[in-house]
């Protein structure tokens, strides 16, 4: 197969346009089991269940792709997850990061909650919600905050279709290192919540820009497969 010069200088291009868009965007779950920044079955980093809180992969309402992330109720978590060591920064270098980007449902119940521990600790508890600047807290929280732990609170209305979050990070919580995550619907009569999408990047411009998906016609090409080719 010959290729014309045209045709290596798009080959070249593209790949270029990739490696510069794309080069600090780290996928913590989007769309399959393997966590990119652990390497393992995201699901079983989740070691540590409060009520019989379970995490499982849903394969009728992703965000995008074909899965997402389930917890039912109240919650499921790990402040150490295996190989995560992200710090936040505010001028971010190679492998430091800055934003993040997360779509969350919810399945009845009176809220959302998310959650990111800095080294092991999960941060103070004050009020329900604080508005950021907020270090030491570095929670957010969609509904009505039943637990009292200190949060972001981004909205009072509980997200019952699927809703993309895109924070700077920094600004909202400061300097810290990404250690784990707990995920947390909160009770009350609630099935539990979804997940998706859940991201880092250096810049905002460089989180992939798709859509939401019905159940059919889902996205054929995942932002995980096309990383990794250009890896």
């Amino acid at each position: 197969m010959k290729f014309t010069i045209c045709t290596i200088l798009m080959i070249v291009f593209s790949v270029t346009f990739a490696l510069t868009s794309y080069g600090d965007l780290l996928v913590l779950f989007d769309e399959d089991a393997k966590s990119e920044a652990g390497g393992g079955n995201i699901v079983a980093l989740f070691n540590q269940h409060s009520d019989n809180s379970m995490v499982s992969l849903d394969t009728i309402n992703p965000y995008n792709g074909k899965n997402c992330l389930f917890c039912t109720p109240t919650q499921s978590y790990n402040e150490k997850m295996t190989g995560w060591n992200f710090p936040i920064k505010e001028n971010p270098k190679a492998g430091e990061y800055r934003y993040i980007r997360f779509a969350w449902k919810s399945d009845g119940g009176t809220g959302v909650m998310i959650q990111f521990p800095d080294n092991g600790a999960w941060g103070a508890v004050t009020t329900p919600c604080v508005e950021p600047p907020a270090p030491g807290t570095r929670r957010y929280i969609a509904g009505v905050n039943v637990t009292g732990w200190t949060g972001i609170c981004l909205t009072k209305d509980i997200p019952k279709q699927w809703t993309l979050v895109e924070r700077d990070f920094f600004n909202d919580f400061g300097d810290f290192t990404l250690t784990g995550m707990a995920l947390t619907p909160f009770t009350d009569g609630g099935n539990g919540d979804y997940y998706d999408s859940i991201m880092l990047a250096a810049k905002e411009s460089e989180f992939p820009r798709v859509n939401p998906v019905e159940s059919e016609g889902k996205l054929a090409t995942l932002w995980s497969e096309v990383k990794s080719e250009f890896r």
